[in-house]
């Protein structure tokens, strides 16, 4: 079975290396870097060009966003869908004006302020502070740059709902929750599963960098719903 891994903001491809690694090995396993467009639209046609034939999409929070238009660009290629830290719902507007606010700051230079105070929400307390995941966040960041985190806000921005697309398309769908997400909160994607009457993985001791704080987890969730769900003829 085929996974496309797409990253969040602030995140490159590289953030899901862990989690391949521990994924087993009849699965393949890509994750592409989003590039720098102020739609999701665009980011989800971008990857698409270099996606397999037909995946599993696996979306980390904006990743989940692209995995979303994925599904409504293409739904014949895309068999199954996974939200990770995600949602399926569009930006109020105050969100998306504080959206546009932080683009601006990070094209005025103000990018490295806004990715400290995101880092210090993004984990679950007893990682904040871990010696690896401050190196993987250092490294993904300068990796990841203010460009790209504009043009990701926007998109984040002007997304549009997509829980209905996502409910009547019939497609598997999984959605992992971190026990203290504060980015997204995990009530509302756990309520989120409820409605869509989706599988629901909640993974402890992980906030809304799960990926990186617990990546043997959410390695053991994808292959856990790959052999039930997806492996009992449920694909289409």
């Amino acid at each position: 079975m085929d996974f496309l891994m797409i990253p969040g903001i602030n995140n490159t491809s590289a953030t899901f290396a862990p989690v391949i690694e521990a994924m087993p090995e009849r699965h393949n396993c890509l994750s592409l870097d989003c590039p720098a467009l102020d739609t999701v639209e665009d980011v989800a046609q971008a990857l698409l060009a270099d996606a397999p034939d037909r995946f599993v999409a696996v979306g980390h929070s904006f990743g989940g966003y692209v995995a979303l238009a994925m599904l409504q660009l293409a739904p014949d290629r895309v068999q199954a869908v996974a939200l990770v830290n995600s949602n399926d719902w569009a930006d109020t507007g105050a969100l998306a004006a504080r959206r546009e606010e932080n683009a601006q700051k990070a094209e005025a230079g103000q990018f490295a302020a806004l990715a400290e105070a995101a880092s210090a929400r993004a984990y679950h307390p007893d990682n904040h502070g871990r010696a690896d995941l401050l190196a993987e966040r250092a490294e993904g960041l300068k990796n990841y740059g203010a460009e790209r985190y504009a043009a990701h806000q926007r998109a984040s921005a002007s997304r549009p709902d997509r829980g209905a697309l996502l409910k009547d398309s019939g497609k598997p769908v999984l959605i992992v929750a971190a026990d203290h997400d504060v980015v997204i909160p995990t009530d509302r994607q756990t309520d989120m599963a409820e409605r869509l009457d989706a599988r629901l993985t909640l993974i402890e001791t992980a906030g809304h960098m799960l990926p990186a704080e617990q990546p043997a987890a959410l390695a053991s969730a994808l292959a856990a719903w790959a052999d039930s769900d997806l492996n009992q003829g449920h694909l289409t």
